[in-house]
């Protein structure tokens, strides 16, 4: 893990994602910890300290907490919610949701591909991309939960619409309420649900007819998403006074919807995606690849991830702060684990034997294994300060690259290199091409 002991898990993001358990169960309603842990936590209107973000991550933190709680009371530790064990369980549950998401993206892969396709992608989803670092090491985040969640959202979805029952809608409404509540930008996952179907416009108005006649079933997931989100707006009435707030506005923080760095957020050495993660090419190969029922979902998973690109480049800060990799595709990652598949079971044909194709197939494999081995090794490095969590250049990454043991003087001169983010003109929109 990428925190020590002393100083545990609980700060920045993580800090406002968990602080509603604590805050309930150990400190009588208040967000004043006086641990330090509250200086992450903005100021409500009204005064009173309270989260940035919605309590979607609490409900999945929720069974760690309780057995940190047994463990600390057990061993006399603080019964705070910020002593060793909370940290050590919310560390390990992270873990499991991300291998739970695993077996769920398993068992909806093999619905189209062989058991062997399914292996190696996963082996490329895994070890290939930034979920390696995002489920063993800073997996207290939202994008291990997020891939967790949309990983189950694909396999109930293709049940569903294999045979609609009313336990499959509440598992639909369930899961894509939760996914929105942590990240409401996710709700865009839904258009995979309303366009399963659809490759043309005659395909559109026979999906529509079929939706209208389960109008039952879409009330049901509405009214369950509602429900998750009541607590919310009554948490925000509370701290507020007001049923709808953006604690984000009210920082500053917004969208440049006429500036997209879409250049940037793909290719820059700062975080760029297909820098720190070349293997998510396949994804965008792949899509020429799919074929017989799977391709039927191809126009979907583009038309969203030319969505998600847009608008995640749009993010007045488009490299997300502090971390590693353009951390906000990594829950993405469930979805364009399809044309991945697709891919690889392109190159996985034993019928073609020719010389080329068995060549550019050796090609293939090389490319896989040297980007698992990049992505582990990064992750070293990430974990090692080696990669700077927002400052990265190009001359910074070419003189760390393939670099596991860098000597303190070395280490401060390669530092020099550092490109830093003035995000004060990032926040004003003066200049987002850093």
């Amino acid at each position: 893990r990428t925190w020590h002991y002393e100083k545990t898990n609980f700060h920045w993001d993580v800090a406002n994602y968990y602080s509603y358990l604590p805050a309930t169960f150990c400190n009588n309603g208040s967000y004043d910890f006086k641990n330090g842990t509250e200086n992450y936590l903005p100021i409500s209107p009204t005064g009173k300290r309270m989260s940035k973000v919605t309590y979607g991550m609490s409900v999945f933190y929720a069974p760690a907490f309780a057995l940190g709680y047994k463990i600390a009371f057990n061993s006399n530790e603080k019964l705070d919610g910020f002593s060793e064990p909370f940290a050590t369980c919310v560390h390990w549950i992270s873990i499991l949701y991300g291998l739970i998401g695993l077996i769920f993206l398993r068992k909806f892969l093999l619905k189209f591909f062989s058991e062997i396709v399914t292996a190696i992608t996963l082996m490329i989803v895994f070890g290939g991309t930034m979920l390696f670092y995002y489920t063993m090491s800073n997996n207290e985040m939202t994008h291990t939960y997020l891939f967790f969640l949309i990983s189950a959202f694909l396999l109930v979805t293709y049940k569903w619409h294999e045979k609609v029952t009313y336990k499959k809608t509440i598992l639909i409404g369930l899961i894509i309420g939760f996914i929105s509540l942590i990240r409401p930008s996710e709700i865009l996952i839904f258009l995979i649900f309303i366009f399963w179907n659809v490759r043309s416009w005659k395909d559109f108005k026979s999906e529509a007819g079929f939706f209208f006649k389960q109008w039952p079933h879409l009330l049901i997931i509405f009214i369950i998403g509602v429900l998750i989100w009541l607590p919310q707006f009554f948490y925000w009435k509370e701290m507020t006074g007001d049923y709808l707030y953006s604690p984000y506005a009210g920082g500053g923080e917004r969208f440049f919807w006429g500036d997209p760095q879409i250049i940037n957020i793909l290719f820059s050495y700062r975080k760029g995606w297909f820098v720190y993660t070349p293997l998510i090419l396949l994804a965008f190969i792949g899509f020429f690849f799919m074929k017989g029922e799977v391709k039927k979902l191809r126009g979907i998973l583009i038309t969203l991830l030319c969505i998600n690109i847009y608008v995640l480049s749009c993010w007045w800060d488009w490299f997300f702060g502090g971390c590693f990799g353009a951390r906000g595709f990594c829950q993405h990652i469930a979805f364009l684990a399809i044309p991945i598949a697709a891919c690889v079971d392109f190159f996985m044909n034993k019928e073609n034997k020719s010389i080329m194709f068995q060549l550019t197939k050796l090609v293939f494999f090389v490319f896989v294994f040297s980007g698992i081995s990049l992505n582990i090794g990064q992750t070293y490095q990430y974990n090692k300060n080696y990669i700077h969590s927002n400052s990265m250049s190009k001359k910074m990454y070419w003189k760390v690259f393939g670099e596991y043991d860098i000597d303190g003087d070395h280490f401060w001169r390669y530092w020099q290199s550092l490109e830093i983010p003035d995000y004060g003109k990032l926040q004003s929109g003066e200049d987002r091409d850093q």
